[in-house]
């Protein structure tokens, strides 16, 4: 393991007025998408909450954390958390495989005036193999010979570039998504893993 926990506790902070329109705005179309019945296509889907992730995000900015202003969210979902990194100055990118989805969050972003970055595709790039071991799952370089340089389509800066990632993994995969992070990113990037309400967690790589 190459990657350290940062110490950090949660503790409510003001909401800076336009952080809390995109929250509120985000939250109304969550619920809509609620009444429609259309969460029945991921079941498993639950937002995080998002004031406890710009409150990280913030932490993050304001104790000068990253190296740089390089931002990716892997699943981005509704890009809650993308749009919150943008509205911190971060250039923001969100990988996320559901197509419907991206456009969910591009609709987001573009009514609140946001800008950031979406790529329709999975967070685990090639090279990467992801495999079910005791209940959990896990990752490893395949058997191809890759060499470890790599990087999304349509993002022209290589993943150990990256300066800060977040994550709210899908439960039994937090594991998974700490070794993505450790296989992955560069020397001194930081990581923000939502586990839980009030549960979250910072690690920087070393």
């Amino acid at each position: 393991m190459a990657y350290e926990q940062i110490p950090y506790e949660f503790t409510e902070i003001e909401l800076p007025e336009a952080v809390a329109a995109f929250i509120e705005e985000a939250d109304r179309r969550y619920d809509s998408y609620q009444a429609e019945g259309l969460h029945k296509r991921y079941p498993r889907y639950v937002p995080s909450e998002p004031a406890q992730v710009y409150a990280a995000l913030k932490h993050v900015r304001d104790a000068g954390l990253t190296l740089g202003d390089s931002f990716i969210e892997w699943g981005s979902g509704f890009g809650v958390a993308t749009g919150l990194a943008a509205l911190l100055d971060y250039a923001a990118h969100g990988i996320e495989i559901q197509e419907d989805l991206i456009e969910k969050a591009e609709s987001l972003l573009e009514c609140q005036q946001v800008d950031a970055i979406f790529i329709n595709g999975s967070y685990i790039p090639e090279g990467l193999v992801e495999y079910e071991t005791l209940g959990t799952t896990d990752l490893e370089f395949d058997n191809m010979g890759h060499e470890l340089t790599p990087i999304y389509e349509d993002m022209e800066l290589p993943l150990n570039e990256v300066d800060l990632f977040f994550v709210y993994p899908w439960p039994g995969e937090q594991g998974m998504m700490l070794k993505l992070f450790d296989l992955l990113a560069g020397e001194g990037a930081i990581l923000v893993a939502y586990f839980g309400d009030r549960e979250i967690n910072l690690y920087r790589k070393l």
